[in-house]
């Protein structure tokens, strides 16, 4: 006879151990003997849409390796920022956009006084404010671009951060970074992954949900009202949140008044009637930004929009 067929019973015992964890871990010595865990229930696995979550990592953005700029992802425009040192005019509100033959007018006013306001005059103008905010903004542009950037709305999202004072994922549950996906309206916790082990205090991603009726109820809330939900969420799976919870944070984008809104939620029938227009050199305008792109809702796609926007403003205007 051959080798026994494997046994592949779903109960209690190595082979589903090995997958799912033990009850207790196989050690050394005497009292290495391991303990088997006790699956689940099947019908309990199948209600908990597990399979949803698993299929997340094999979205086509997500399959390749993802960095993450040390110190956080602003830490991108703060790059940017070195380089063009003293250019950048802070606090500056855009009122209104002109244009005419031979140049671009930006009117704006100092968003923490009110100031009168004060006009800068170029020969092109390359705009990439959101468009929830530019179609509230006096915008001298064709009938097309203007129809196209009525025709985006913005979807609503909410993400909280948390910080403990101590790593208690990492101590009392052996995690190291990665995600926990919840069928709460937290929707996920994100477990830091950097300065593993460290004694020191630590911030999760306490609760990112977007594109749903949850990203709205949390952004129509005051931020102190959303850490609370948060910590009560969170405490279902960890329950360290309350005795180790320190302070947070927590931002809504549609409340964020330079932005109104997390990222451009295209429809494929839009896009089809509107991504050329929006696109298009009106006059000395272009526009750029995630809003502007095929990959919406990622700095990746800012960036490559304004790539496409410039070459394209300068073959225009070498060729003048």
């Amino acid at each position: 006879m051959g080798r026994a067929r494997c046994q592949l019973a779903y109960k209690a015992g190595e082979l589903s151990s090995d997958r799912r964890g033990y009850e207790r871990d196989p050690g050394g010595g005497l009292s290495g003997e391991a303990v088997p865990s006790e699956p689940l229930p099947f019908a309990e696995i199948l209600r908990s849409r597990v399979w949803y979550r698993l299929a997340l990592g094999q979205i086509y953005d997500f399959q390749s390796t993802i960095f993450q700029p040390v110190g956080g992802m602003d830490m991108i425009a703060r790059a940017f920022v070195r380089e063009v040192d003293g250019l950048i005019r802070y606090n500056a509100k855009v009122t209104a956009i002109k244009q005419d033959e031979s140049h671009v007018s930006v009117t704006y006013v100092d968003a923490r006084t009110g100031s009168a306001p004060a006009t800068v005059s170029a020969d092109w103008c390359l705009c990439t404010i959101p468009l929830s905010v530019l179609d509230q903004i006096d915008l001298d542009v064709g009938a097309p671009m203007m129809n196209a950037i009525n025709a985006v709305p913005y979807g609503a999202a909410a993400k909280i951060g948390l910080q403990f004072k101590r790593r208690f994922w990492e101590e009392d549950e052996q995690i190291y970074g990665g995600i926990t996906y919840t069928d709460l309206p937290i929707w996920q916790i994100g477990y830091p992954n950097t300065s593993y082990a460290s004694p020191s205090r630590a911030v999760l991603l306490g609760a990112y949900v977007f594109d749903s009726p949850f990203a709205y109820e949390f952004t129509a809330l005051p931020p102190e009202d959303r850490l609370k939900r948060a910590i009560e969420y969170g405490a279902q799976i960890h329950p360290q949140y309350k005795t180790d919870y320190e302070n947070g944070i927590a931002v809504g984008w549609h409340r964020v008044p330079w932005v109104l809104g997390c990222f451009g939620r295209w429809t494929e029938e839009a896009r089809k009637q509107h991504y050329e227009n929006l696109c298009a050199i009106d006059g000395r305008i272009a526009l750029a930004g995630e809003h502007v792109s095929n990959i919406p809702a990622w700095q990746e796609g800012a960036v490559l929009s304004s790539l496409d926007a410039i070459s394209r403003l300068h073959r225009r205007v070498v060729a003048s």
